[in-house]
């Protein structure tokens, strides 16, 4: 199963889209936890994400998870993904994963469906693009899509909105002093330093260190901490 992104997403090289009518104020609760997590990532400086992009993309995957999860609509057992209630949210980007996780795990037996870091793997980009364009159409980004050497497709967030981005951030920062206001808010901060992220929020090591346990609590937030670590494990053991 993949997540795939919209119509419309093959467009021309160095296009920038996105100039739609800004949403002042966009509250964080009105983003899905991708887009939260995906704006509260980039650098308005460099218009990436401040991680690589490849393990970001997992907490952004992951992300997604954690929305469903909250919605009572997948669990986790034992590793792999498990749909509780296949019926529509009423949130387009978390419908379209439910609807493809629901599919994917018709007629398996309990227990059976796709591991949950497996799925990360298969989704990531997909995510990615999900979370940005969701972004995109609120006003908070521009998206702008380019052609390294005029052949591999790329793309590049430009911040839009300087005081949303500032509001998220400081937002964040709060919520490490606790205690946690929500569930989100703990599930924002499980995929943050699962993903590496907090240090380059200026998360300070000893608040690091104290959070450490929300990762391993949260199945979503573990499974990106286990795959970042084969992924390294992988390109150590190739060096």
């Amino acid at each position: 199963m993949r997540v795939r992104p919209g119509h419309g997403e093959q467009r021309a090289a160095h296009h920038v889209h996105g100039r739609g009518p800004t949403v002042p104020g966009t509250p964080p609760s009105e983003l899905t936890l991708a887009e939260e997590l995906l704006f509260l990532g980039l650098d308005p400086a460099r218009s990436r994400p401040r991680i690589q992009f490849r393990y970001f993309r997992y907490g952004l995957a992951a992300a997604l998870l954690a929305d469903l999860e909250a919605y009572g609509s997948v669990t986790e057992e034992r590793g792999r993904l498990v749909v509780l209630r296949p019926v529509p949210i009423g949130r387009p980007p978390l419908d379209q994963v439910l609807n493809e996780l629901s599919a994917a795990s018709a007629g398996l037996p309990k227990g059976k469906g796709e591991r949950v870091t497996k799925w990360l793997r298969t989704n990531a980009k997909g995510a990615e693009q999900l979370a940005a364009d969701g972004l995109a159409a609120r006003g908070l980004i521009r998206i702008e899509e380019q052609r390294a050497l005029g052949l591999f497709p790329h793309r590049q967030y430009h911040v839009a909105d300087q005081q949303a981005h500032g509001r998220v951030l400081a937002a964040f920062h709060d919520a490490l002093k606790g205690p946690f206001p929500d569930r989100r808010s703990r599930a924002l901060t499980g995929l943050v330093l699962a993903t590496d992220l907090a240090a380059r929020l200026g998360a300070p090591w000893r608040v690091r260190r104290e959070l450490r346990p929300l990762v391993r609590e949260q199945w979503f937030a573990e499974a990106v901490r286990k795959q970042i670590y084969s992924d390294k494990s992988a390109a150590n053991g190739a060096g």
